[in-house]
């Protein structure tokens, strides 16, 4: 049985690359690609990822190989970018997910582990630079991306276009203004996983669009390079086969053993 895979969402593939590259090549699992657009309804997030642990969980049990479904990621629809991949057995999966929307919750595999980091989703995952989810430093009144919501499906570039095609440049701009009443800054993350420069003026973009100013913030992949090698730690999180993720596991940290802490 091979160690593990990895279940990862399209918007960060830049980052989950860029982690792989801390193991050797013969140490990199596979990567299953989940479509971008799901974090819009978490609970069809939720259910992908329950459709694609059982089946991963059937060939565990089996000791088969099984097809899951995949995507390969860019930019447009995903229906037009998904395939099947082939996995081998494995007895981990690591979850490249923050809770998101509460769409890991209530997941489980009756003959696999589940790993994921103890973050609320993937800005903090990508703002942790090694501390505790609690001391991550964002700030809530800042909009945070990376260079993979231009590369990939991003729900807001395409509430902005049907916006403008609906209801002309007007409104839309109204409708802007309502939406991102509660914010003061862009914050582009530098995760050094791609170069700033090739995203900076679409990032300025978005935020002279939505009249706010523009930072580039430092951000990490350390978290993710810290899940692929199966460590399990205060912020990575080890849920034995059996055992169904609950908000416990995001609120409360974990020993170096996998036991919860005071």
């Amino acid at each position: 049985m091979a160690d593990g895979v990895i279940l990862a969402c399209e918007m960060i593939e830049d980052e989950v690359r860029l982690a792989l590259e801390t193991l050797a090549p013969e140490e990199q699992p596979p990567v299953v690609w989940v479509e971008s657009g799901l974090h819009d309804r978490p609970e069809r997030l939720h259910a992908a990822l329950r459709a694609l642990l059982e089946k991963l969980d059937q060939g565990a049990h089996a000791g088969q190989v099984v097809a899951v479904s995949s995507v390969r990621p860019g930019p447009g629809p995903a229906r037009g970018r998904r395939e099947q991949i082939m996995v081998e057995p494995v007895d981990t999966v690591f979850l490249a997910f923050g809770f998101c929307g509460n769409a890991l919750n209530g997941l489980s595999a009756e003959h696999m582990r589940l790993m994921f980091p103890r973050v609320d989703d993937c800005i903090s995952l990508l703002l942790n630079r090694g501390c505790l989810r609690e001391e991550v430093p964002r700030n809530p009144r800042h909009y945070y991306m990376t260079r993979g919501w231009f590369n990939h499906e991003s729900s807001l570039k395409e509430a902005f276009d049907d916006w403008e095609d609906r209801y002309g440049p007007e409104r839309a701009a109204k409708l802007r203004k309502v939406m991102f009443a509660g914010y003061e800054c862009v914050n582009l993350i530098d995760t050094q996983a791609y170069a700033v420069s090739e995203c900076l003026e679409q990032s300025r973009g978005v935020a002279d669009t939505l009249e706010l100013d523009h930072r580039v913030v430092q951000g990490s992949v350390q978290l993710l390079g810290r899940l692929f090698r199966g460590e399990v730690d205060s912020e990575i999180v080890a849920v034995p086969p059996g055992e169904t993720i609950g908000f416990d596991h995001l609120f409360t940290a974990q020993d170096c053993t996998g036991v919860p802490s005071d």
